[in-house]
């Protein structure tokens, strides 16, 4: 008993420590952006209040202090990088770079509305419902990557066996599993099914790290963000797992 009720808690435990390891590799990231730029391509100042935010988020969530506001905070957050990806010139990214870090950053928002519905006092289901409608989102974009990016399309049958039809089960799995999302039902079994799917795209794919540096201009650090999300989701699909019942529609 004592062992299901610390595996029930390990997802959560991990994704309450992701603003840790976002600020890591955020400055990381720019350091080694820095051995080829005269200039950050973000302000100093906003540099450090990004990273001090995150570490404060990752303490205040490890103490399970104001959940809600602070996963709200840290959504925030993701979301302005976002922003900032699309936004500022000087980030220099290609576009599949930009959807592609983008879409995990989404992932991770969804997660975290989630994840804030779950240990607030006074369970909103508003905010669950917007979790889920974002974690849908995020399933969809992941589709058109896979289906309309030429370099994830490369990526993704150099990596997979069973070429294309592999790429369209992958497809047909992951686009329900963004129907199931959008309309709230199925969650726990669908979520399952994309622990699956997505675990192996990411072990097979996104975790070939000198595939992306060396042969698609990735920047090292780049890469190891995109997996840390990728990471996030897993476990966050794994909380969804173990803390929301299927629902079932009913005439």
């Amino acid at each position: 008993m004592a062992s299901a009720y610390w595996l029930r808690k390990l997802p959560e435990f991990f994704i309450a420590r992701f603003p840790f390891l976002n600020a890591i590799s955020l400055l990381l990231l720019l350091a080694e952006r820095a051995q080829n730029e005269s200039y950050p391509p973000i302000q100093p100042k906003v540099i450090y209040t990004h990273i001090g935010i995150f570490v404060a988020c990752g303490f205040l969530l490890s103490f399970r202090y104001k959940c809600k506001e602070v996963s709200l905070v840290y959504c925030g957050q993701m979301l302005y990088l976002v922003y900032t990806l699309f936004t500022n010139t000087q980030m220099d990214y290609t576009q599949w770079q930009k959807i592609r870090m983008a879409s995990r950053h989404i992932g991770c928002v969804g997660i975290f509305l989630l994840f804030s519905s779950i240990f607030e006092n006074l369970p909103s289901k508003q905010l669950q419902k917007l979790g889920e409608t974002v974690i849908g989102l995020f399933l969809m974009a992941f589709v058109y990557i896979l289906n309309d990016s030429v370099e994830d399309k490369k990526a993704f049958l150099y990596h997979v066996p069973g070429g294309d039809w592999s790429r369209y089960f992958f497809t047909l799995v992951l686009a329900a599993g963004a129907i199931s999302f959008f309309s709230g039902h199925f969650l726990r079994d669908m979520s399952i099914s994309v622990i699956v799917m997505f675990g192996i795209l990411t072990i097979l794919i996104d975790c070939d790290i000198n595939y992306w540096v060396e042969g698609n201009r990735m920047l090292f650090w780049n890469q190891v963000r995109i997996i840390i999300d990728d990471l996030c989701i897993l476990l966050g699909f794994a909380m969804i797992v173990v803390r929301i019942d299927n629902r079932v529609k009913v005439e």
